[in-house]
């Protein structure tokens, strides 16, 4: 049997090659979306407790924390290494956290992975990803190490709205710590 082509033209070639872009690009990751300062203060901002005579009466803390935030804080993949994308994100927490209104807050830096890989690896990930944040900040905004901590929870909590799977599972989390006494 003989086989026959057709010429294939330009147009064609034109539309395959759009497809695999349009493709590709569907398949990576979104862009990444930066919170401003203002809006990280908002979120992270205790409710001032009354003082009465020497008394302190503090609200009653909620059944969830409201003094927290999920970021969208980038890393090249299964690395600790922060990415372009992420250091605007930074910039804007590194300003909120450094602000009169959270000047002398301590904040918890956690660390989260999606359920993909393997679960000793994401914990180990998650841990180290945090760490990069605070020597971040610590570095760059000359915030006193004490008021921040971090932690790594890997695929231990996963957001409720999202397959466990699922690209917004990979978050960094800043949360208000109470107050030392």
């Amino acid at each position: 049997m003989k086989e026959t082509r057709r010429p294939c033209s330009a147009a064609a070639v034109l539309a395959a090659s759009l497809g695999l872009v349009l493709g590709a690009t569907a398949l990576a990751d979104p862009p990444a979306t930066v919170i401003d300062s203002q809006r990280i203060i908002h979120s992270l901002q205790s409710t001032p407790s009354s003082n009465t005579r020497g008394l302190v009466v503090a609200a009653r803390p909620a059944a969830e924390d409201t003094h927290r935030i999920s970021l969208d804080i980038r890393f090249a993949n299964n690395s600790d290494r922060l990415t372009d994308a992420a250091h605007a994100q930074l910039a804007a927490l590194g300003s909120a956290l450094t602000a009169p209104e959270l000047a002398h807050s301590r904040f918890l830096i956690a660390g989260h992975t999606s359920s993909t890989g393997v679960a000793d690896l994401n914990q180990r990930l998650s841990e180290s990803r945090a760490r990069a944040v605070r020597s971040y900040l610590l570095e760059h905004f000359h915030i006193e190490p004490e008021r921040l901590t971090s932690v790594g929870y890997g695929a231990a909590h996963p957001l409720p709205d999202f397959s466990p799977a699922a690209f917004e599972q990979r978050r960094v989390e800043i949360s208000t710590l109470p107050a030392r006494f």
